[in-house]
């Protein structure tokens, strides 16, 4: 991945954030949990994948979420504090996309995860 593709993905996973942060601003009746839960996982997944091209660490195409977060806690202790197995949709070395948080709290916490995890990809 060339710097142009790293940029663009790191692009795309901050206006995702965006997007989730935006939601979760909304009134409790106007909010779409569905739709926060799903961009901020999208985020964590592309800032992820970002900050382990931006270090030039080796991913594959198979790697999902909590994959990717193993790699980032191997090669940077800061990740520790990020307790991404914490999240109700991470089981083991699984992070299954399709589900999501109802409950604005979770959905907060992803969010907040996505926060540090770009806090970290900016320092490095």
């Amino acid at each position: 991945m060339n710097n142009v593709e790293l940029e663009k993905l790191i692009n795309e996973a901050n206006l995702l954030l965006v997007r989730a942060e935006n939601e979760l601003q909304k009134p409790q009746k106007e909010m779409v949990s569905f739709a926060a839960c799903q961009t901020a996982k999208l985020s964590i997944f592309k800032l992820l994948k970002a900050y382990l091209v931006k270090n030039k660490v080796e991913i594959a195409d198979s790697d999902n979420l909590v994959h990717l977060y193993d790699k980032c806690k191997n090669y940077n202790g800061g990740f520790v504090d990020i307790q991404l197995k914490n999240m109700d949709c991470v089981s083991g070395t699984h992070c299954a996309m399709e589900e999501y948080c109802i409950e604005p709290r979770y959905v907060t916490k992803c969010v907040n995860h996505a926060k540090n995890i770009r806090a970290l990809l900016y320092q490095s």
